[in-house]
Parts: structure tokens; C-alpha cells; sequence
């Protein structure tokens, strides 16, 4: 286990991570979760029968797993993978051609018994600056990774 150069604080920022949503991207996500017939995120007719909309959209976990990847880079995987927390509201929909950008703001700290619980807001954005997402995140960062204090 190493430590870090720095602590963390409130304001501290968390990304950016940027994704390009594409048709091809969405199918393989679908389809890395089991799902094999057409939906309204990879197919246009039941899109249009099931939301109404003339094109397919992508699915709420394919967010979800992009701000995972957001605080899993922010506090490494051997931290986040073990402590890590994000839930994550949509707030409007994810078309192919998107590209949006996922980014964080650390808005508190706690000292927990095995380390400093970091808490931070997550907001994502399309290419047009429409909010997408927002939430929240957590992870504990273990005594042994932050740096000592003087």
C-alpha cells in the first residue's frame, strides 16, 4: 500500500472522464448483461413503440457504470472496488452521437474508524451542456493510503 501526495478537501475536483456514446457501444453493453432481443436501447422500432422516441437511447446502468469508472480512477481501484458507493439519478436521456462528460466534486470528508470516508457529488453532461445525471459517491480511503499527519 502506498500513500498519497496529498489529502483530500472539500471542493477538491474529480474527473473529467469523457465517453463517446455510440450505437456499436450500447449493443455491447446490452449484451455484456444478458440482454439479447430488441429493445428500445438497440433496436429504433421498439424504441418508437415502447418510448416514443424516433431513435434508441441508452440505458440508465451504462451511466451508472461510467461514474463507477469516474471514482474508481479518482480513488483507485484498490480503494474503490472495496469501499466505493454511487447512485445515480438520470435526468434526461443518453442518444447515440452523445458524448458526455462525467465529473466530480469531493463535498465532505469523515473520519471513520479505518480511514476518511470521501463523499462527492457526480454530474454528466451531453455535448449541448444538458445535465444527463447527477448523484453521489463514496469511498473510504484506508489510514494506510493517506498521507501522514504532522
Amino acid at each position: 500500500m502506498g500513500r498519497l501526495e496529498r489529502g483530500y478537501a472539500e471542493g477538491d475536483p474529480v474527473g473529467p472522464l469523457v465517453k463517446e456514446i455510440t450505437q456499436e457501444a450500447i449493443n455491447l453493453f446490452e449484451g455484456s448483461a444478458g440482454q439479447s432481443g430488441p429493445s428500445q436501447f438497440t433496436d429504433e422500432a421498439a424504441a418508437r413503440e415502447t418510448l416514443g422516441t424516433s431513435g434508441t437511447v441508452a440505458s440508465g446502468r451504462m451511466s451508472v457504470s461510467f461514474a463507477l469508472e469516474l471514482l474508481r480512477r479518482h480513488f483507485g481501484s484498490q480503494v474503490f472496488n472495496h469501499t466505493g458507493t454511487v447512485d445515480l439519478r438520470f435526468i434526461r436521456p443518453v442518444r447515440p452521437g452523445d458524448t458526455i462528460t462525467f465529473t466530480g466534486e469531493v463535498t465532505g470528508t469523515s473520519r471513520e474508524a479505518n480511514g476518511l470516508k470521501v463523499s462527492v457529488k457526480i454530474e454528466a453532461q451531453n455535448q449541448r451542456g444538458d445535465v444527463t445525471g447527477v448523484g453521489s459517491g463514496s469511498a473510504v480511503v484506508p489510514n494506510a493510503y493517506l498521507p501522514q499527519e504532522e
